[in-house]
């Protein structure tokens, strides 16, 4: 392999990681509190980037990118919040339930999005300052690949901040290993339960952001990365936000220098994807142990 194609290789695994790193933790985090899975994650990544859209786009906002993120992260997370408390709340313990609501929730966001703003492709366009390239000996790495990492260990530092050096964090934690014991000490699950959900589909809403300036943006788009993200959950351990960061590191390089190597994406997609499978049948419980605990 070249410099050339290894700084391609190293760049395209870089930025995938990230984003199924964003993905994953959103799917890890609900999970991990609320032993819900949300079949509609894929669609808050959707509603990130079309959110970017309507920031970023001229005939509408006209803002830029740097402006896109933050309101994608507030937009998803509002209607994460109004997903949980609406919905979400009432199906808590039935697992079977809540998958079927939540899928029939994502196929309604993408008509909702397909009606609004149509089946087309949504192009967006970078800031001046992220667009090319930086050169580091015979290595050329694209800048905004590099911004999507650096956006990426931002969410994992805010996220670190916020579980172990906040109030609400130290909830969020008692609640993960006792629920009854942390609810008869004043604290309100159900307020954890929301906030932490709005929180876990706000990354999505990140995600989509920093993708949909990566790639072109369209409705159906939730469901190309979401499969993926629950790859990484499952490698890494259900619930577990170490095991989802190393689980996307994992499967975003894999994927990046397969495809390099064989020179077919979807070839490099189908031997990770047997890989993947082949270590679960070794160690069922992922890179990291999981406690089980029960939702009352």
């Amino acid at each position: 392999m070249t410099a050339t194609a290894f700084g391609e290789a190293l760049s395209n695994s870089l930025s995938l990681s990230s984003i199924l790193i964003l993905t994953a933790l959103g799917l890890a985090i609900t999970f991990g509190v609320m032993r819900v899975i949300n079949m509609a994650h894929g669609e808050m990544l959707m509603l990130g980037a079309y959110t970017a859209h309507v920031v970023t786009a001229e005939k509408y906002l006209g803002l830029n990118l740097y402006w896109a993120i933050p309101i994608s992260f507030l937009v998803v997370a509002f209607v994460g919040y109004l997903m949980e408390v609406c919905l979400i709340r009432f199906l808590y313990g039935r697992p079977l339930d809540t998958l079927l609501a939540t899928w029939g929730v994502g196929l309604i966001l993408q008509q909702v999005i397909n009606l609004t703003f149509g089946a087309n492709l949504v192009p967006m366009h970078l800031p001046e300052e992220l667009q090319g390239h930086w050169e580091i000996g015979s290595l050329n790495l694209p800048r905004y690949r590099v911004f999507i990492v650096g956006v990426t260990a931002l969410c994992l530092l805010a996220i670190y901040l916020w579980f172990y050096w906040t109030s609400f964090g130290l909830k969020i934690r008692a609640v993960v290993q006792n629920r009854p014991m942390a609810s008869a000490l004043g604290i309100s699950t159900r307020t954890v339960d929301s906030m932490t959900f709005a929180f876990a589909t706000g990354l999505a809403g990140v995600a989509g952001c920093i993708m949909g300036h990566l790639y072109n943006v369209q409705y159906t788009m939730g469901g190309d990365y979401v499969v993926e993200a629950f790859m990484v959950v499952i490698l890494g351990g259900m619930g577990q936000l170490s095991g989802s960061v190393a689980g996307g590191v994992v499967i975003g390089t894999g994927n990046g220098f397969a495809s390099k190597l064989l020179g077919n994406e979807v070839m490099a997609k189908v031997v990770i994807l047997a890989m993947v499978v082949g270590f679960l049948l070794i160690r069922p419980s992922g890179l990291f142990v999981t406690k089980e605990r029960a939702y009352d």
